[in-house]
C-alpha cells in the first residue's frame, strides 16, 4: 500500500496545490487562463509528440490491448445512448454523460505512469492515448451536437486544428518513418514535457468546484462511481478473457481509472451542453479518483502476486 501512496502522491500534491493557489487568489485568474492555454497549445503537445516519436510502437499484443479498450468504450457509449433513449434525455446532458464516462485526464494518467518508473507501462499508455484521443474527441463533439446541426466538414476542421491530435499524428509519423530528432530540439521538447505534467496537474486543481458538487451531488456521484469504479471493474473482467502481461493490464487499468478531462467543461460550454453538471462531475471525479486509483492499482498488484 505504501508503494501505491508513493506513486499517487506527486499527482495528488500538485492537484491540491493548484486548488489552494486558485482558491486563495495567490495568483491572479489571468495567470491560470494563460497557463492552461500554454499547456494546451505548446507544452502538452510537445510531450505527446516527443513521447510518440521515440516510443516503442512494436508493443506485444498491442492489437489485443486496443481491442479491450475499444470494446469497453463501445459498451459504455451504447449503454449511455440506450439509457438516454429510455429516459428521453436532452442532448445537452447526453454529451455530459458520454464525456464523463469515456474522456480521460491525460495529465494524471501520464504522471502516474511516469512515477511508476516502468518504461513499458508508460509506452503502452502513451500508445493508448495517441489512438484514443482523436476517437474520444469525435465522439464528444457528436454527443453534444443535435442531428440537424451535424456538419462533418466542421468537425474535421476542428479535429485538424486540435493541437493534441496534430501532435499525436506528427509524432507517429516521425516514429514510423524513423525520422531522427536533432539533439537540441530533443532537449527543448524534454524541458517542455517535464513542465507540462506539473502545470497540467496544477490546472486540474483549479477545476475543482465544491459549490457545483453540492448542487448536482446525486447525479454527479452516480456518474463518477460509474466512471472510476464500475467501468474499471468491467475492463478488468474483460481482461480475464485475454492473455496480457502485467504491464499491459496496469496501463489499461490506469486508463480506465483516471477521471474525465478538465477540458470537457470548455467543450460542453462551447456546444451549449449542461456545463454546470459537467463542472460538478469533473470536480467530484477528480476528488474520488484519489481513492479509486489506489484501490484499482492495489487490486491489480494483489491479483498478480
Amino acid at each position: 500500500m505504501l508503494q501505491i501512496i508513493n506513486i499517487l502522491f506527486p499527482a495528488i500534491a500538485l492537484i491540491g496545490l493548484g486548488f489552494y493557489l486558485f482558491q486563495s487568489r495567490t495568483l491572479e485568474a489571468n495567470f491560470w487562463n494563460g497557463a492552461e492555454k500554454l499547456n494546451y497549445y505548446v507544452l502538452f503537445p510537445s510531450l505527446l509528440f516527443s513521447s510518440l516519436a521515440t516510443a516503442d510502437m512494436h508493443i506485444a499484443h498491442i492489437d489485443t490491448i486496443l481491442m479491450v479498450i475499444f470494446l469497453v468504450m463501445a459498451l459504455v457509449i451504447c449503454s449511455v445512448y440506450c439509457f438516454a433513449q429510455i429516459k428521453k434525455t436532452a442532448i445537452s446532458q447526453i454529451g455530459v454523460y458520454v464525456q464523463s464516462l469515456i474522456r480521460f485526464n491525460t495529465y494524471i494518467g501520464l504522471s502516474i505512469a511516469t512515477t511508476m518508473n516502468n518504461p513499458e507501462i508508460k509506452s503502452i499508455l502513451v500508445n493508448i492515448l495517441a489512438i484514443t484521443i482523436p476517437f474520444v474527441n469525435v465522439v464528444s463533439i457528436l454527443s453534444l451536437t443535435p442531428k440537424h446541426q451535424l456538419n462533418i466538414k466542421h468537425i474535421l476542421i476542428s479535429l485538424i486544428k486540435n493541437p493534441l491530435i496534430s501532435s499525436c499524428l506528427v509524432g507517429i509519423l516521425f516514429n514510423v518513418f524513423n525520422i531522427p530528432l536533432w539533439q537540441g530540439l530533443s532537449n527543448l521538447l524534454s524541458a517542455f514535457s517535464n513542465s507540462s505534467l506539473m502545470l497540467g496537474l496544477l490546472c486540474v486543481g483549479t477545476a475543482i468546484q465544491f459549490n457545483t458538487i453540492k448542487t448536482y451531488f446525486k447525479t454527479s456521484l452516480i456518474i463518477s462511481l460509474l466512471r472510476i469504479v464500475v467501468i474499471p471493474c468491467v475492463a478488468f473482467i474483460c481482461l480475464q478473457w485475454f492473455e496480457l502481461d502485467y504491464s499491459a493490464v496496469v496501463a489499461i487499468m490506469i486508463f480506465f481509472s483516471i477521471p474525465t478531462a478538465s477540458s470537457a467543461y470548455i467543450l460542453t460550454k462551447l456546444l451549449n451542453g449542461d456545463y454546470q453538471l459537467m463542472a460538478a462531475v469533473i470536480s467530484l471525479q477528480t476528488l474520488l479518483s484519489v481513492f479509486s486509483l489506489a484501490l484499482m492499482l492495489t487490486l491489480v498488484q494483489i491479483y498478480y502476486t
